[in-house]
This record gives structure tokens, sequence and C-alpha cells, in this order.
């Protein structure tokens, strides 16, 4: 299960009452979409975790190339823009 990164409050599955989720509480598979959607769940996976190392990787290979990007991209969009540099 992930960590909130900030109280959320959802239905768990086979509930009617909502359940209050503090910060650092894991999250049930079944309301990680709205606690991504609100803000409550840190986008993919945990910090430090296997798309952050993959993150710092790509960042090096970008600056390496030369190409210009935004740290602030995710994963997917600093491998597109790796790719299309290395078309040029």
């Amino acid at each position: 299960m992930s960590k909130l990164t900030k109280p959320f409050r959802g239905v768990r599955d086979g509930e009617i009452y909502p359940t209050e989720f503090a910060a650092g509480d894991d999250c049930p598979p079944e309301l990680e979409a709205g606690a991504r959607a609100s803000g409550a769940l840190a986008e993919g996976k945990s910090p430090g975790g296997p798309d952050q190392e993959e993150k710092a990787e790509l960042i090096a290979k970008l600056e390496a190339a030369g190409i210009t990007f935004d740290k602030r991209w995710g994963v997917d969009k600093l491998a597109a823009a790796l790719a299309e540099g290395k078309k040029d």
C-alpha cells in the first residue's frame, strides 16, 4: 500500500461510512485513485523509490546530451524528451 502525504477521507469497500486517514497512514488500494486525485497520495512510487532513481538517471542522460528539460517533469515526459533529443 502507498502512504498518504496529507489527511484523507474515504469509504472503504464494503463500508457505508467514510474513514479518516492521517498523513503517513497506508492508503487502501481501493482508495488510491481518489487519494491521488485529491493530492493526498504522492505521484509515482514511494519517495526515493524506483521512479525517483529512474528519474535521476534520465536527468543525468539529458544533461549529458545537452537536451533542455524541466526537472519537475515525470519519468514518462523525461524519457520522451530523451528519445526526441536522440532523433535530432
